[in-house]
C-alpha cells in the first residue's frame, strides 16, 4: 500500500494527476544534478552538470531559488518566458512557476500562450467558464496529442485558479498565407472577418530582425530572395500579433502580471516580441526569463550570455529525455511553403 503525503493528496484533489506528475518530474530533474546554494555568485563559466535545475540572475550570476525568482518577477506587467517546446521538464517548471505566481497574485495574474491563436479565444473563454468540457475544447482548437500532453496542464490549472488566458498568436493559416504570398497581397485578399485577427499595421522589417530571423532559419531551411522576404514577414506578423495581444490586454488590465510563454526565438535577446511590445507600449514593465537545456559535460559562458543580453534570468535544464521529446523553441517553421 502506498501512502500519499497530505500535500500530494491535496494536489491530486485540487489540480488532478497531471499537475502532480509534472511537479514530480520537476522535482526529480532538479535532484538529478549537484545543487548550488541560492545567492551563490557563479564564475564567468560553469559546468552544465552544476547548472541543471538551477535559475541564474544573469547580471549578477547569482543563483536564485523559485521563491526568490517569483519575488523578482512579480513587479513586472509582462514576464516574457522563452521556452524549448515539448520538453517535459520545462513545461513542468512553467506550471510550477504559474502556481507560485498565483499564490502571490491570485486575482491579478493572466497566462498568455503562443500555441493559442486569436481565432481560438472564444473556445478558450468557454472552457475557462465551464460552458464546454475539455474534450470539446480540444476538438475546437484542434489540439494535437503533444499539445494535450505538454500544455493542457497549464490550461487546466488556469481554469481551476480562474485566471484569464490570452490566445495571443495570429491564426496559423494567415501566417502561412503571408509566407506564401507576402503581407500586402494577403491583406488585400482578406475580408473583415479575417482582418480582425491581425494587428492594425505590420511595421517595416528592420535589418536587425531580418538578420536574426534568417540566421535562425538557415540552420533548418536555408532560403533566399523573395521567399526569404515572405518568410520574414510571416515571422514578424506572429511577433507583432503577440505583442499587440499583450498590449491590448494591459490597456484594460494595467495592474495585472501576464506570464507570456512563447518559443525562445520570440523571446531571447529581446529582439522579437519584447522589442515589438516596447514599441507599442514604451512604459511596459517587463522581465525576461528564458529556459535552456544543457548537457552535463558542457561549459556555459554566463558572462557571454549576459553580454549578449539573452534574458534577465535563465533556468537551466538537462536535455529532454528523448529526441522525440525535444523540440527547441527557437522557431516555428510550419509556415514554410
Amino acid at each position: 500500500m502506498v501512502l500519499l503525503s497530505p500535500l500530494v493528496s491535496l494536489s491530486l484533489r485540487a489540480y488532478g494527476p497531471l499537475f502532480v506528475l509534472c511537479s514530480l518530474v520537476l522535482l526529480l530533474s532538479a535532484c538529478a544534478s549537484p545543487r548550488l546554494q541560492r545567492n551563490v555568485s557563479l564564475p564567468a563559466t560553469a559546468n552544465g552538470a552544476e547548472l541543471q535545475g538551477v535559475a541564474v540572475e544573469l547580471h549578477t550570476r547569482r543563483v536564485v531559488d523559485l521563491d526568490s525568482l517569483v519575488r523578482l518577477l512579480l513587479h513586472a506587467q509582462v514576464i516574457a518566458l522563452g521556452e524549448e517546446h515539448y520538453h517535459p521538464d520545462i513545461q513542468a517548471f512553467e506550471l510550477h512557476l504559474l502556481r507560485a505566481l498565483v499564490q502571490q497574485r491570485p486575482r491579478h495574474l493572466a497566462l498568455a500562450m503562443e500555441f493559442l491563436e486569436r481565432d481560438e479565444q472564444q473556445a478558450v473563454d468557454a472552457y475557462l467558464a465551464g460552458t464546454i468540457d475539455q474534450a470539446t475544447f480540444h476538438q475546437r482548437i484542434e489540439a494535437s496529442s503533444s499539445f494535450q500532453r505538454y500544455y493542457s496542464p497549464l490550461i487546466d490549472f488556469a481554469q481551476q485558479a480562474r485566471l484569464p488566458i490570452i490566445a495571443m498568436n495570429v491564426p496559423r493559416r494567415l501566417a502561412r498565407q503571408v509566407a506564401k504570398e507576402g503581407w500586402q497581397k494577403t491583406l488585400q485578399g482578406l475580408d473583415a472577418a479575417e482582418r480582425v485577427y491581425l494587428p492594425a499595421t505590420l511595421p517595416t522589417v528592420s535589418a536587425h530582425y531580418r538578420t536574426y530571423f534568417l540566421d535562425a532559419v538557415a540552420a533548418h531551411h536555408p532560403v533566399q530572395g523573395e521567399q526569404a522576404e515572405r518568410l520574414t514577414e510571416s515571422a514578424l506578423l506572429k511577433d507583432v500579433t503577440m505583442a499587440d495581444s499583450l498590449a491590448t490586454f494591459l490597456d484594460h488590465h494595467p495592474d495585472f502580471t501576464v506570464l507570456a510563454i512563447a518559443g525562445r526565438f520570440h523571446m531571447d535577446y529581446g529582439i522579437a516580441l519584447p522589442s515589438l511590445l516596447r514599441q507599442q507600449r514604451q512604459q511596459v514593465v517587463m522581465q525576461r526569463l528564458t529556459t535552456m537545456s544543457v548537457a552535463a559535460d558542457s561549459r556555459i559562458d554566463l558572462r557571454h550570455l549576459r553580454e549578449e543580453d539573452i534574458a534577465d534570468y535563465i533556468r537551466f535544464f538537462p536535455p529532454a529525455p528523448t529526441q522525440h521529446d525535444k523540440a527547441v523553441g527557437h522557431l516555428d517553421l510550419t509556415t514554410v511553403p
